[in-house]
């Protein structure tokens, strides 16, 4: 993870938390909101950000057999060593495809090669195609991944089209040996610029992949029990300012002025045995208690981390949000929470999947660097997890260890806005565009999951639907609009796709004046009988 070169400061904090409201009073749009004409929809994928989207990327991939050591060989020695290579040959496409496009260090030797804040993940390998030579000594086969990346990548990158129309990029990589493609050995910082080796180069197919709708979080699960409780795990630090330790303090003092009630005076008086912090909310109705564990790299001593991490597995297997602010990296088999540094200690995104995890709906927070890679397919491996029942906030890009304050309070503000005295439950994408303010800008945030999320507002109310109306207030619930009709004002409901709508309703874009406000259930001939 980069640290900026700025320390977060504790107003600005404050302000991006009392501006976290995402919709408007229903005073503000009392003279009821117009009917939008929909637009095409397409294909949609299972992940979502304000920032980034996902491409198809592909191609006819190469491998070639060493002449001195199989030329005599028989074409089933051939073939089958051909196989045992074509993982390997594979990965290092993946490799040398992340080389590229994703950003570097300013320190890093190659830190002037590509780099467009693109992250490849989520792959497969075809199988071996026929050898391109009767030798058999050259072999091809196909392969696909999937890449997020900054929504107008497509315009950085030294885009080519072909006759047909396909659009692709070219990656250069070092022809590598196969000794270096069985153990993964790599020319570290590889720049084709300045590496004196033989060149090969990967013709790189790519296409954008539309975007999944908006939804919103599991609300109706997560708050069912009458409590909403959630885990704040600050990362260990290397650095020597110890940003770890400087976020701690600013998230504690958040918490304390944004009224969550604590015993303890400063974030050094935690321990492991602390009470959460604690807050109610109106909820539908309801009174929901807000319970926030908070958990930081010195809590205990470090002969004590071993209870540290029992208590974060403890949390990992029960509660609703499990937020992590702190270091990370691609390979999900190393990188995962790193609760501590100097020593390091963590728990890899590969064993948090063999935790226990609950078959109920959890939320989870990455915040680290390009946790995007690995994160996802890591934790959708837990027999216990799907789609369905988490939904995975993940980094594309760097994330910035002085801004946690920002992503962690302003996270968890979205999570638990008010309108009225009561809940608004706010969609990922508010959520997002809300972390993704400020020098967050180039994190490029993304949920993964969203295709199973609800596409209306949880607290809508159906049998308000086409109720005679003069003002937002009378519609119900938060996000429900009064909406004018050809034959009135009537009510619609909050809602992102037409399945969020009862039978009878579609999901149709409204504006007030020439600004679009959001979408609304309607009745799909645009008329409510009054």
């Amino acid at each position: 993870m980069k640290s900026s070169f700025r320390l977060f400061a504790l107003p600005a904090l404050v302000l991006a938390a009392a501006c976290s409201s995402g919709s408007s009073t229903p005073e503000e749009i009392a003279t009821g909101s117009d009917v939008v004409d929909p637009v095409a929809e397409g294909k949609e994928d299972n992940y979502l950000s304000p920032t980034s989207m996902e491409y198809r990327i592909g191609g006819e991939g190469k491998l070639d057999l060493d002449a001195a050591a199989w030329g005599e060989k028989t074409d089933a020695e051939k073939e089958a060593r051909a196989q045992e290579l074509l993982g390997d040959k594979f990965k290092s496409y993946l490799h040398f495809i992340n080389v590229y496009v994703t950003n570097k260090e300013h320190e890093d030797s190659n830190a002037a090669y590509g780099g467009f804040s693109g992250m490849v993940r989520k792959s497969s390998l075809g199988s071996l195609v026929d050898p391109s030579g009767t030798d058999k000594l050259s072999w091809s086969f196909m392969w696909d991944a999937e890449m997020a990346g900054p929504r107008d990548i497509m315009s950085k990158l030294p885009i080519e089209t072909r006759s047909n129309g396909e659009r692709y990029f070219v990656v250069q990589m070092p022809k590598l040996t196969e000794q270096q493609l069985s153990y993964s050995s790599y020319p570290k910082d590889f720049n084709p610029a300045t590496y004196e080796g033989e060149i090969e180069e990967l013709e790189v197919s790519i296409t954008p992949i539309p975007a999944s709708a908006d939804a919103w979080p599991e609300y109706a699960q997560m708050l069912e029990d009458g409590k909403l409780d959630m885990l704040v795990l600050v990362g260990g630090d290397y650095n020597e300012e110890r940003y770890d330790l400087k976020a701690a303090e600013e998230i504690f003092n958040w918490l304390k002025k944004a009224g969550y009630q604590h015993p303890a005076a400063t974030y050094k008086e935690l321990t492991l045995e602390s009470p959460p912090f604690t807050r109610k909310m109106k909820a539908n109705g309801k009174d929901v208690a807000i319970e926030i564990s908070f958990l930081h790299p010195d809590i205990v001593e470090d002969g004590k981390l071993d209870s540290l991490r029992a208590k974060i597995v403890e949390a990992y297997e029960s509660m609703d949000v499990l937020i992590y602010d702190g270091h990370a990296g691609e390979d999900p088999s190393y990188s995962g929470v790193v609760y501590h540094y100097n020593p390091r200690h963590a728990i890899s995104a590969n064993d948090l999947a063999a935790l226990k995890l609950p078959s109920k709906y959890q939320l989870f927070l990455f915040n680290g660097c390009k946790t995007y890679a690995g994160y996802p397919d890591a934790l959708y491996s837990s027999p216990n997890k799907t789609t369905k029942n988490l939904d995975l906030i993940s980094t594309v890009n760097f994330s910035w260890l002085t801004m946690q304050p920002f992503t962690t309070s302003g996270f968890i503000n979205e999570l638990t806005a008010q309108s009225g005295g009561t809940h608004d439950p706010h969609t990922f994408m508010e959520i997002l565009s809300q972390i993704n303010k400020s020098s967050n800008y180039n994190v490029y945030y993304g949920v993964h999951g969203i295709d199973d999320n609800p596409h209306g507002n949880p607290y809508m109310s159906g049998d308000l639907l086409c109720k005679s109306c003069t003002s937002d207030a009378a519609c119900g619930g938060a996000g429900n609009r009064c909406i004018r009709f050809s034959t009135g004002m009537a009510c619609g409901g909050e809602c992102t796709a037409d399945d969020g709508c009862p039978t009878g309703y579609t999901c149709r874009k409204i504006a007030s004046g020439s600004q679009i406000v959001g979408s609304q259930c309607m009745p799909k001939n645009l008329q409510c009988s009054q």
